[in-house]
């Protein structure tokens, strides 16, 4: 929601300010409160995502092959994705710490950035997690994927 009244105040304030000289042509911290938000929103959703099976995924393959092929492609995807979620989860972690460690502030809004930076740092957290519990319930034969906790069908 924040995102959205964002670019929104932005989009208005471009649109008045060109008829009105005294209106600024926009909050001057809409690019960077919008890239933060927008990375937060996806990777804060991205883990009950991947939960509720409602990921993009090659079902074509998937529905076609035999049950234990389906299983290894489900391992190999699940160890690639951990391997790249975990380790961008550790990077932002220390990315984190050491902006926070500097003190370094933003140039527009001098808000410090280890505050947004924490924000994607947990979102990737979640990522990471909910990748490895994945590999692990696929190493195990558990279902992968709970329906239920889906705000939509994978259709929609």
């Amino acid at each position: 929601m924040a995102l959205t009244l964002l670019v929104l105040a932005d989009i208005f304030l471009a649109f008045f300010s060109r008829y009105l000289h005294f209106i600024p042509s926009g909050t001057g911290i809409g690019w960077e409160y919008s890239a933060y938000l927008m990375g937060a929103a996806f990777l804060l959703g991205a883990g009950m995502t991947l939960r509720a099976g409602l990921q993009l995924r090659v079902e074509l393959v998937m529905s076609s092959s035999h049950r234990i092929v389906v299983r290894v492609l489900e391992v190999v995807s699940a160890i690639l994705g951990s391997a790249v979620s975990v380790t961008m989860a550790v990077w932002l972690f220390n990315f984190t710490l050491r902006t926070y460690g500097y003190g370094e502030v933003s140039q527009e809004s001098y808000t410090p950035l280890w505050v947004p930076q924490a924000v994607l740092t947990l979102g990737a957290s979640v990522l990471a997690f909910q990748m490895v519990a994945r590999l692990v319930s696929a190493l195990a034969g558990h279902p992968l994927e709970n329906p239920t906790l889906g705000a939509a069908s994978a259709i929609e």
